[in-house]
């Protein structure tokens, strides 16, 4: 074994690769390592707000250009026009029922569009991973990064000294040594199941498994609901230029449409109800993802005409897992490695990204010391109790759009005004990411931390419950009245307040609800060429 490396991080996705270019670009000895080899297929596609912060964050202190050019649809064209993307402008959701054709009127009692930019030019971002994760590590191994594909990581020793880490290597024994190591394997867990960690024991109350592919000539689903007579009153951006969210009775389904065409899509099963009737347990993937689709008759006409690309529909296990530990005295989790929930609310990237940021302050100076690992492991834990709580929540409430309108509420009143309050009061530009007193990157992710989204999140899976069990009129208006009391002082965008449930962006109102920022609408108004919908910040 030759001399040990400062840090070695398991796994080249994209926040494995960006957290090893980062260190390399510090003066770091980084060892990368790849149990396939690139460009392949991954998922976790779809960006927002808060991942584009994160992104222009790491893009000003590192001095990497591209990386700030990933955060705006409009950016990543001009700059990095060789890597496919699609635009994402917000989120776009509609309920259906089984055995019946999509139906929807002017009051939009079955959609809701959330928009999260006024136009495609600073909107985020679908990365398609294939071509994004083989730019992320040709840009580490330029850096620097010693980077190794086709290896597998079989055990895990603490020497005296450093970490060993033994593997094969097309069926050769291979032997690596690093003073630091990060797991960015995602559900590959290497280090838990090295060190024999134990999963939380707190236990999902949903679980899920993933039916996904990519698919060539699917037609838009509003096209099709139109031709079918469904009413789709014009919203603030065109429904299939988002994170399409069709919920389901067997769980939900994703759709995310790349600029050439390209769709990629996926059906999360809820395995408790896949054996209700549905058939979505049985067969080969392919097979189940028909039996799902034959039963809502509009989606099965978007997808008529439809080519899976190679190999086809494919599966996952369940979904949900989470581990009790995130950190060692020589190791650390980076967040989707450490507990992964649900893609529902696209929070993935944005968490991930916080995890590269964090770890790579803790180690471009040397190995962190415990005090900061255990800062880390601590914020870890409560970003994934609130995800957990929200999503669970989501889970819940899914089958009655009303109750899951609320929960997403929630969702989006949160990120809404953490986004706006870094944009509008400059602690975006904050670069000392260090000191989690002054750092953005340190603030809880989803409000964890904060003592009022805390307890709305935690309380939001109850109260659906007792909506679901009571079934009445009253019932579901003191739902809606508790959601609206419980965000109404950070409610910056108008979140939950249009009748017909399509959210734009309204700088107007962000300068009447200046005082939620402690602000006057003179120093809003002064201040809102920082938000990213303007061309001052974006496009």
């Amino acid at each position: 074994m030759t001399t040990p490396y400062d840090v070695a991080v398991i796994g080249s996705g994209f926040a494995g690769s960006l957290l090893a270019r980062l260190l390399a670009l510090r003066g770091r000895s980084v060892l990368l390592l790849e149990r396939g080899r690139h460009p392949r297929f991954s998922l976790g596609e779809s960006s927002t707000p808060l991942a584009a912060l994160a992104l222009e964050r790491l893009a000003a202190r590192y001095h990497q250009p591209d990386l700030g050019s990933l955060a705006a649809h409009g950016r990543w064209r001009r700059a990095l026009p060789g890597l496919r993307c699609g635009v994402k402008r917000g989120f776009t959701f509609y309920r259906h029922h089984p055995d019946e054709a999509y139906r929807n009127s002017q009051a939009n009692e079955a959609r809701m569009l959330v928009s999260a930019s006024p136009d495609a030019g600073v909107a985020d971002c679908h990365w398609l991973r294939a071509d994004v994760d083989a730019h992320l590590v040709a840009r580490a191994r330029a850096a620097g990064v010693d980077y190794r594909d086709q290896v597998e990581v079989v055990s895990v020793e603490e020497t005296r000294h450093h970490l060993r880490l033994s593997g094969r290597h097309q069926g050769d024994a291979v032997e690596y040594g690093a003073r630091f190591v990060v797991d960015a394997s995602g559900a590959g867990e290497v280090l838990a199941r090295a060190f024999g960690i134990e999963p939380h024991g707190s236990e999902v109350a949903f679980s899920t498994r993933l039916l996904y592919g990519h698919f060539e000539s699917v037609t838009p689903f509003a096209d099709v609901a139109t031709r079918a007579g469904a009413i789709l009153p014009a919203g603030p951006y065109p429904d299939d230029w988002a994170a399409v969210h069709h919920l389901l009775d067997e769980g939900w389904m994703y759709a995310l449409r790349f600029d050439d065409g390209l769709l990629s899509a996926g059906l999360l099963i809820d395995q408790a109800t896949a054996g209700s009737g549905s058939g979505a347990g049985a067969g080969d993937p392919g097979s189940q993802w028909r039996r799902v689709l034959s039963r809502y008759p509009t989606l099965e006409a978007a997808f008529a005409g439809a080519r899976p690309l190679s190999p086809g529909v494919r599966a996952t296990g369940r979904l949900q897992r989470r581990r009790c530990r995130a950190v060692g005295e020589r190791w650390a989790m980076l967040p989707q490695t450490f507990a992964f929930f649900d893609p529902l609310f696209s929070t993935g990237m944005a968490w991930s990204l916080l995890g590269v940021e964090r770890l790579a302050a803790m180690l471009e100076d040397g190995p962190p010391s415990p005090p900061e690992l255990d800062r880390y492991a601590t914020l870890l834990r409560a970003e994934a109790d609130q995800q957990q709580a929200l999503l669970e929540a989501a889970y819940v409430a899914r089958g009655d759009f009303t109750l899951f309108r609320g929960v997403s509420f929630l969702y989006f009143a949160c990120v809404s005004f953490e986004e706006i309050r870094q944009r509008v009061l400059g602690e975006a530009d904050e670069l000392d990411h260090r000191d989690a007193t002054r750092s953005a990157a340190w603030r809880g992710f989803l409000g964890a931390g904060d003592a009022q989204w805390t307890a709305l999140f935690g309380q939001a899976a109850a109260r659906a419950r007792t909506v679901v069990g009571d079934g009445s009129v009253a019932a579901r208006r003191r739902w809606t009245e508790w959601v609206a009391s419980g965000i109404e002082s950070r409610n910056l965008v108008g979140i939950g307040e249009s009748p017909t449930h399509l959210y734009g962006v309204d700088t107007a109102l962000l300068v009447e609800r200046s005082g939620l920022l402690g602000l006057t609408e003179a120093e809003m108004t002064k201040r809102l060429p920082r938000l990213r919908a303007s061309p001052v910040t974006g496009d």
